[in-house]
């Protein structure tokens, strides 16, 4: 045998040794990991902080005829950017701003990169120009009837020192659910919690906390920096010194994770007394979107290692030609994780919600504090109540990406450009695409979800 053959011979087994170790070390199918559970088609929400926020208002819309609810934790409107990388930065968040006196350039130049709505009239006409958008895209076929919104359960919050979404861009993702000439939804439908004092973060207590510094402690002033944050924050002590300066009455969540609430002073605390009853964000908005009388068992400590990895490339086998080249395209991670319920493996219906990280918390961030796995799926808070209620939690999973797609940080696709680009906020977005998929795939409904082709 020539040398030649026998380097040739070399090559394509040290090849093949790393195609073999690689897939030897890939996470199981989506279908492999959810044998023997199944989600009820009639009980499927959404929710999400930050990027995910967007995220999750974006699915609810484009996906309304399947989704009953939707939980946005510093989100914004729909088409809130406009297929713009510009505004996402300056009208519908103030990175910009911060990035900005980050570098000491003077506060005044700074400001001029804040244009997020602010007046009364700023945000009507944000939230008109919103609902608009998605007309015009229920009109093309591209999203569910948005009438389909008009009884759904949503629960909203905006921390009171968010320094990253202004709350007037939550303010308007309020009026394009509430006003009557847009999604119309009824007070008893929403809840919109403005008044904690909280910063850009997923609220927690400190139920089934970990040791260590996963998670941080919430700080009212809003201080800490955004990019050493995991953004996931035990706000109780902060939110029983706000009620004891208040003389507020309003009780807080016990450690049981159930309290039973005094009523609320007649005066202007009252908003404040009810949102300090948010402490555990989680827990409230899956409370308020299946109902307190059906989550009566309240919640329960799960161990971290009970969320599963699963194969995201293997999402797009169905969907698109070249899975492999989707999921990039798409700035996916290789894995997604999801949690099930032990009582969810003995083929009884369960409920669905799909669970958003917001940015810098997909694919490993575990590695930032020393941990395994994805942080968000770990410790937000919500695999506590799903264990207890049988309630299967999705949390599909977006990773850093440059040049292409332009995703730095790792968040969701809420502006197209440079992105996974137009019909992001449709049933065609790629990202929109993979976790209807996923959700088909739970329910054992292939086309419950429609998945326009490519």
């Amino acid at each position: 045998m020539s040398r030649r053959n026998t380097n040739q011979r070399l090559a394509l087994a040290v090849a093949c040794a790393v195609v073999f170790a690689g897939s030897a070390g890939a996470a199981p199918p989506l279908e492999q990991v959810s044998a023997g559970a199944k989600a009820d088609v009639g009980q499927i929400s959404v929710s999400g902080i930050s990027s995910g926020g967007f995220m999750a208002h974006q699915f609810h819309v484009a996906h309304s005829a399947h989704v009953m609810g939707a939980g946005i934790v510093a989100g914004g409107p729909y088409y809130c950017a406009e297929g713009s990388i510009a505004a996402a930065v300056t009208k519908c968040s103030q990175f910009v701003m911060l990035e900005c006196k980050k570098l000491g350039i003077n506060d005044a130049w700074c400001g001029t990169a804040d244009l997020a709505p602010k007046t009364a009239g700023e945000i009507e006409q944000a939230a008109a120009g919103s609902f608009d958008e998605a007309r015009r895209q229920e009109a093309r076929g591209n999203i569910s009837k948005l009438e389909n919104l008009k009884n759904d359960q949503v629960y909203l919050f905006s921390g009171a020192y968010d320094s990253l979404v202004p709350q007037g861009v939550m303010d308007a993702l309020f009026h394009f659910y509430t006003d009557a000439d847009k999604a119309g939804l009824a007070p008893d439908n929403i809840h919109y919690s403005w008044t904690f004092p909280a910063p850009h973060t997923m609220v927690r207590d400190s139920f089934n906390k970990p040791a260590g510094s996963a998670v941080g402690t919430c700080a009212p002033a809003g201080s800490k920096s955004l990019s050493k944050s995991t953004f996931i924050d035990d706000c109780e002590s902060i939110a029983r010194q706000q009620q004891a300066q208040s003389s507020c009455i309003c009780a807080v969540p016990s450690e049981s994770g159930t309290a039973t609430a005094e009523p609320c002073p007649p005066s202007d605390k009252q908003a404040l007394c009810r949102d300090l009853r948010d402490v555990d964000l989680a827990g409230a908005i899956l409370t308020r979107i299946y109902g307190a009388q059906v989550l009566t068992a309240g919640r329960v400590p799960v161990p971290g290692s009970q969320v599963q990895a699963f194969d995201q490339k293997k999402v797009f086998d169905k969907i698109a030609y070249h899975p492999f080249n989707a999921r990039l395209n798409a700035a996916m991670a290789k894995e997604g994780y999801i949690f099930i319920p032990k009582h969810c493996r003995d083929g009884r219906s369960c409920r669905l919600h799909v669970a958003f990280h917001g940015c810098q918390q997909g694919g490993l961030t575990g590695r930032k504090v020393g941990r395994a796995g994805n942080l968000f799926s770990q410790l937000a808070g919500y695999n506590e109540w799903a264990q207890a209620n049988d309630i299967i939690v999705l949390y599909p999973q977006v990773e850093p990406s440059s040049p292409t797609p332009m995703n730095p940080r790792g968040c969701w696709d809420w502006w197209g450009q440079e992105y996974t680009h137009e019909g992001y906020h449709t049933q065609r977005g790629k990202q929109i695409r993979a976790v209807a998929q996923m959700i088909n795939i739970l329910t054992g409904e292939p086309k419950l979800l429609d998945i326009p082709p490519e």
